[in-house]
């Protein structure tokens, strides 16, 4: 990863923040639009900010809302890149290392996932207390350092923050919001599971399963950011009907107002 590049990435969100960020969001599927009306400021394709790539995946739009939530500065990336994209895992973890070298303290972390736990229920949004990373790789391989990386090893207990979670416990509570809470697989995909490879991501000890966040969340806390992750179930493996990319979309928009609200009451309360 080009130091220069990353430096120019973050002097653009800074500049169209109006000063050092407070937090980074990043959108996954389907919930691409959950803050362009709620965030004051402007909406910029990846293509302005220096080292973006380009998404390729529907319902990542590709696309930042930087500006004020609440008081807070913010960017709100509305799309992610994925290792199944035949990515570069430094491609992955571009927009989350921007925002933390342009200041963001807080990484707010979203997506969509299977269900591996049987108690889940399609529609349910799980808040993420921990995660297996059974990608194969890591944002923190080769011989340098990330930049702004000061330790060559990463403690990765207390992934997701203790605190940033209990709040936002008390903010699905303030409004209603029923939340489960529990452990994210990250796979490299983009097949879904098999039912084998469900039930055992459900004996190792995962509740959720997806293709995304678990090397943001590395590469956040190798550069000393809190981090906390949100997954939305779209469908619950052993359910027996057949998973498609078009249900997974569908089941975000129907969500997306409840992860606005704990994302909003999230960052006022920073």
């Amino acid at each position: 990863m080009k130091r220069k590049r990353l430096e120019a990435a973050a002097d653009f969100l800074r500049r169209k923040a109006g000063g050092d960020l407070d937090a980074a969001i990043v959108l996954g599927s389907g919930f691409g639009g959950v803050l362009r009306e709620r965030i004051d400021g402007g909406t910029v394709p990846y293509g302005k900010i220096e080292g973006m790539p380009e998404p390729t995946v529907p319902g990542h739009a590709g696309e930042a809302h930087i500006g004020t939530l609440h008081g807070r500065r913010v960017v709100a990336f509305s799309g992610r890149f994925h290792l199944y994209e035949g990515r570069a895992t430094h491609d992955v973890i571009y927009p989350v290392a921007a925002a933390a070298h342009a200041g963001a303290k807080t990484v707010v972390l979203t997506n969509a996932a299977g269900g591996v736990n049987t108690g889940f229920h399609t529609g349910d949004l799980m808040l993420i207390a921990d995660q297996l990373n059974l990608t194969g790789t890591s944002p923190l391989l080769g011989a340098a350092l990330l930049p702004g990386q000061e330790q060559r090893f990463v403690d990765m207990v207390d992934a997701y923050s203790p605190g940033l979670r209990k709040l936002a416990r008390h903010v699905a509570g303030e409004y209603g919001i029923s939340l489960q809470e529990g452990v994210y697989a990250g796979l490299l995909g983009p097949t879904y599971e098999t039912p084998a490879e469900a039930r055992y991501l459900r004996r190792i000890g995962a509740d959720a399963v997806g293709m995304s966040t678990v090397l943001e969340t590395i590469a956040a806390r190798a550069l000393g950011r809190e981090v906390i992750g949100f997954s939305l179930i779209t469908n619950v493996h052993g359910a027996g009907a057949p998973t498609s990319h078009e249900e997974v979309i569908a089941a975000a928009a129907a969500a997306a107002e409840n992860v606005a609200r704990l994302i909003e009451g999230l960052v006022a309360n920073l």
